[in-house]
């Protein structure tokens, strides 16, 4: 029978560096959340360069996860590591849309494949939202190009559900996402019948 554990057992050391190191990637992920959000609501107003600097402050952290989980694995399973990512890869998304009228692809990320789709599944609702700003503003071409981009972005993500499920979560944001784009496409298409 093996001995009561002690401080010096290796087993004990191992399970409380992992629990170390997994509140250390909570903390960590759970203020990328935070900032990534606060990055979108500075691009939904306007404020690039503020959505910027923090952007880098982000993406430090996410680079501190990435090392983390790199060096121990088992910090992957942590649904903090998948929801941070998730969210830096909306934030990014939604930036480089705005500021270079593009999306970044895939390899511009390292993050696992299903982050970066459900990322691209979330950031159909950005567009969304700045759609509808343009819209109320009077300024349908840019609506439009921004329409243009939740169609692409969603058809996108289609090919990974349809006809097999290959991201899990998917399913559902998809489900909205559609819903969205049935919405939008009508507000847009009343906008411009309004503006003849």
């Amino acid at each position: 029978m093996p001995s009561k554990p002690n401080s010096e057992d290796p087993l004990l050391s191992r399970f409380m560096e992992e629990l170390d190191l997994k509140e250390k990637v909570k903390l960590v992920g759970g203020k990328t959340i935070e900032e990534c959000g606060t990055v979108i609501s500075l691009l939904h107003r306007g404020r690039i360069e503020e959505a910027d600097r923090l952007l880098s402050s982000v993406k430090k952290r996410v680079g501190l996860i990435t090392k983390l989980c790199t060096e121990h694995p088992i910090l992957l399973r942590l649904p903090v590591v998948r929801d941070a990512n998730m969210e830096y890869v909306e934030a990014v998304c939604y930036y480089f849309f705005l500021t270079e009228g593009r999306v970044p692809p895939y390899t511009s990320f390292k993050v696992e494949p299903d982050e970066y789709i459900l990322g691209l599944a979330d950031l159909v609702g950005e567009l969304r939202r700045r759609c509808l700003d343009l819209i109320r503003m009077g300024k349908l071409e840019l609506a439009s190009k921004t329409f243009d981009q939740m169609v692409e972005t969603y058809e996108y993500i289609w090919r990974f559900e349809y006809p097999k499920k290959l991201v899990k979560g998917l399913r559902h944001k998809i489900d909205i996402d559609r819903k969205l784009l049935e919405d939008t496409r009508l507000i847009l298409t009343q906008a411009h019948i309004l503006a003849r």
